[in-house]
């Protein structure tokens, strides 16, 4: 009868520590993914550095897929990626070891014309981002955003 006690209490403490990692993971990224979503619509490209990962890939709106961070910084510089508005929601993560998944939705204003917007029209996108952990750090290894069609 001990035995099995003490196989509860260490199973209950162990589901509790587990609850609580991913409680603070969470947090984490949700701070990362708001910080990356200042930091696009201000430009602030040493952030976006920090935040993305070299290998960055993405599946863009405009039906392109991009292999690197660098690239998609060109197209910011390009004009491209140029927000007045860029509002994330994260309904759902999912948490995998060193991996974890955020899906959601978000809401934009581009300044220029691109071929995915036009200047000054509201786009809702849905999105799913990819962190992963490396050298004790998260980091966005991948992303694919999809314009909601009206």
């Amino acid at each position: 009868m001990t035995k099995y006690l003490f196989l509860i209490a260490f199973s209950i403490s162990a589901i509790s520590i587990y609850a609580q990692d991913n409680a603070r993971i969470e947090a984490e990224i949700r701070a990362l993914e708001q910080t990356g979503a200042k930091a696009i619509l201000t430009g602030d490209t040493n952030t976006l550095k920090q935040v993305w990962a070299p290998e960055f890939l993405v599946n863009t709106p405009r039906n392109e897929i991009t292999g690197t961070r660098d690239s998609i910084l060109l197209i910011q510089k390009a004009g491209i990626i140029d927000y007045s508005t860029y509002e994330k929601n994260i309904e759902r993560m999912q948490f995998q070891e060193n991996i974890v998944i955020t899906m959601g939705y978000e809401n934009l204003v581009s300044k220029n014309d691109s071929p995915a917007t036009k200047a000054g029209q509201i786009y809702k996108r849905r999105f799913t981002n990819i962190w992963m952990k490396k050298n004790g750090k998260w980091q966005l290894i991948a992303r694919h955003a999809s314009i909601i069609c009206k």
